[in-house]
């Protein structure tokens, strides 16, 4: 793919909207019904189906630095533990000893080989079972048998997926379909954790997910941080991936006017800095690509439907230089959209969600302006095997 192509058309779309005072649009608007929030049924049946059937990104090559590093991953109820052995191949595993099921291991780091602290049963990066502590006592038996018990991941573009159970196929081409060659010229693996935050909200994990997908809010509720960076209101939208269910949303910054006295020829690289990438990855990633920086956000369910955790990490791309919204420090530029997300988006949807636990509004509605909401919520809905159809409108208790 020409990397310059592909923002010069951003670009060129962003100016036809601008010029027609348009958005990318949805054909109409979508009246959701608010239960997709609050059923602790549904909520139940998503954590077992486009949570433990889907691949799920867990971290990015940098977090696997180098053979013997390890990371581990609990956000699913399966224990995950991933190693990159030595022949710089990550492995996926789970993360429990085949003695006796206890803990391997906790966090990340560097190992040249993996120890049960249970009962000291010795493996390799591989998952091969090496060592039996005081084997002549504890009997004979078949090493081949015992090895860790192998999770399908793929590694690939600087992204780490991992599959929740032994045949969840995963494919890095396809999860990121026609974008992947895009992805393919960023060199995210490279990109070095500035920091991470963690958020336990009493919203639901889709709810919050909502808040990453339009930029209808951005003039209204970002006015005092992003006013005077973000066009509000203006996006153009992309879907990719099985199904298209996956999306990309590019975000015009106001800068991006400054483009409009210079040929389209003398357009470099740098016009990249004129918008920020959003991307969902089904189920439950969202990732902010610009020149300066990758933001990685992983939203999972918490134990209830009213409960959601959200992992926030930020990563520098140094080697590409230039800021993110202005800020040129990565450390500063880290606290900058953290805040943000606290402060304004997520103080949103955690009162968005006492609203919707009131139980008087039957439905919430998605703009023609918020096309990403319409694909997503329709892409959960196939995954727990469902049609997402338009909410009946209700007046004082009667559907209308």
């Amino acid at each position: 793919m020409d990397e310059r192509q592909a923002y010069v058309d951003i670009v060129n779309r962003v100016f036809a909207h601008l010029d027609a005072a348009t958005t990318d649009s949805a054909a109409d608007v979508l009246r959701v019904p608010t239960s997709l929030y609050t059923d602790p049924e549904l909520f139940a049946l998503e954590k077992e189906t486009i949570f433990r059937r889907s691949p799920q990104f867990v971290c990015f090559s940098s977090d696997l630095p180098g053979p013997g590093s390890y990371t581990t991953f609990d956000d699913l109820g399966v224990p995950v533990l991933l190693t990159r052995d030595n022949a710089g191949i990550v492995n996926a595993f789970l993360n429990a000893c085949t003695h006796r099921s206890a803990r391997l291991k906790e966090g990340s780091g560097i190992a040249a080989a993996l120890s049960c602290p249970y009962h000291a049963w010795g493996f390799d990066l591989t998952g091969r079972l090496r060592t039996v502590y005081e084997e002549k006592t504890f009997g004979t038996i078949d090493k081949s048998y015992y090895d860790l018990v192998r999770l399908p991941v793929q590694e690939k573009y600087g992204m780490v997926f991992v599959g929740l159970a032994p045949d969840v196929h995963v494919s890095v081409d396809e999860i990121l379909g026609e974008m992947a060659p895009l992805f393919a010229t960023w060199n995210l693996g490279t990109a070095k954790v500035v920091g991470s935050h963690e958020w336990h909200l009493k919203t639901n994990w889709k709810l919050a997910l909502d808040t990453f997908c339009e930029g209808y809010h951005f003039t209204p509720l970002h006015k005092a941080t992003l006013g005077d960076v973000s066009i509000g209101n203006l996006s153009v939208v992309d879907f990719f991936g099985p199904d298209r269910r996956n999306h990309r949303v590019a975000f015009p910054n106001t800068s991006i006017s400054n483009l409009r006295g210079k040929p389209e020829a003398s357009w470099g690289l740098e016009i990249f800095h004129e918008f920020q990438f959003v991307h969902f990855i089904y189920p439950n990633i969202s990732l902010l690509v610009s020149p300066a920086a990758v933001e990685l956000f992983q939203l999972y369910p918490g134990q209830s439907v009213d409960e959601h955790v959200t992992r926030y990490s930020c990563y520098w791309r140094a080697q590409e230089g230039g800021a993110g919204w202005g800020v040129d420090d990565p450390q500063a530029h880290f606290e900058f959209v953290r805040n943000i997300v606290t402060k304004e988006d997520y103080w949103v949807s955690a009162n968005v969600m006492k609203s919707l636990k009131g139980g008087l509004r039957s439905f919430n509605t998605f703009g023609r302006n918020e096309p990403a909401l319409h694909n997503m919520h329709r892409a959960f809905a196939r995954g727990v095997g469902r049609a997402l159809e338009q909410a009946p409108l209700v007046l004082d208790g009667a559907i209308r």
